[in-house]
């Protein structure tokens, strides 16, 4: 059984949700060059917290099968899984005008109000991204978003690099197949601080039980895209079926330990295929009706 655990490169999304055909996922394609099942336990919007918790539940009940393979997808430590945002759909939270306050906010949105909110007071070139604070949160949950993210802001800088490491362990001490990639930059606010990469070269782990995949996939989805600014809209798992072709070989790869074989599959990304049907003056719509269902050059 190989289990999988992440964002939204991970779920299982309906493909009517994006407005697309649907077509084979990586971990379809993974299970059938394995010839093994798969458990998806991916969700949208979801940090490393969030998928943590899942495995850290599965590990101590017992769950895995016999001679498990595992996949994580890294995303943003900043995706703090706040209590007060389950469920929170109630209308009175929604003046006129707004959608309902639980569609308008979510994990990911989160963190990402406060880093613009952030960046207005810290960075010279900050975004023009409104925050609605005052519609999005009550004056206490306001308060508390903030003082944990800078209070605990190195700590979760680092976090994922300290996930990197802790996956490994648990890889060696159980002889556990894996593999981890990361969404984004290890460091998922990069405009603040930018590591020595020398210095977390974990690639220097990989062997035939571990593997590391370095580049970060947020990169590699975006450069789909012949303006890579509007990367990303309509796409299932953030990739077109060519690179979900891609990223299935390079688990295949490391699982089945292919390199240097006759059976090794390519890893080489496509890049800078896909072209928005509308006037570029109008880019900055994400309608996925304003895309042709892709043209390939």
């Amino acid at each position: 059984m190989i289990y999988l655990y992440g964002d939204s490169y991970v779920e299982n999304e309906p493909a009517e949700l994006l407005g697309q055909r649907d077509h084979e996922r990586w971990y379809q394609m993974l299970s059938k060059n394995l010839g093994e099942d798969n458990e998806n336990y991916g969700k949208c919007g979801e940090g490393p917290a969030s998928s943590f918790a899942k495995f850290h539940r599965h590990l101590e009940e017992g769950h895995f099968k016999p001679n498990p393979k595992f996949v994580f997808f890294l995303s943003s430590p900043y995706r703090i899984p706040w209590k007060w945002l389950e469920g929170q759909d109630d209308p009175k939270y929604s003046p006129e005008g707004f959608e309902p306050r639980r569609n308008g906010i979510g994990i990911s949105s989160a963190y990402q109000d406060w880093d613009v909110e952030y960046e207005k007071t810290n960075h010279p070139h900050p975004r023009e991204v409104p925050l609605n604070a005052e519609y999005y949160y009550t004056p206490e949950e306001y308060f508390a978003q903030t003082s944990i993210y800078e209070s605990l802001q190195d700590e979760l800088d680092h976090q994922n690099l300290k996930n990197v490491a802790y996956l490994h362990t648990l890889s060696k001490l159980n002889n556990w197949p894996m593999m981890v990639f990361r969404v984004f930059g290890m460091n998922p606010n990069p405009f603040r601080k930018k590591y020595d990469v020398s210095l977390f070269d974990f690639e220097k782990l990989n062997d035939d039980t571990f593997h590391f995949y370095s580049s970060p996939m947020n990169d590699h989805s975006s450069k789909e895209w012949h303006d890579e600014w509007i990367a990303e809209s309509g796409t299932m798992n953030h990739f077109t079926h060519r690179n979900h072709i891609i990223l299935s070989n390079i688990m295949t790869n490391h699982f089945l330990q292919t390199y240097g074989t006759a059976s090794f599959l390519t890893e080489q990304w496509h890049e800078h295929f896909i072209r928005s049907v509308v006037n570029p003056e109008h880019r900055r719509d994400h309608d996925p009706d304003t895309f042709v269902d892709f043209i390939y050059e």
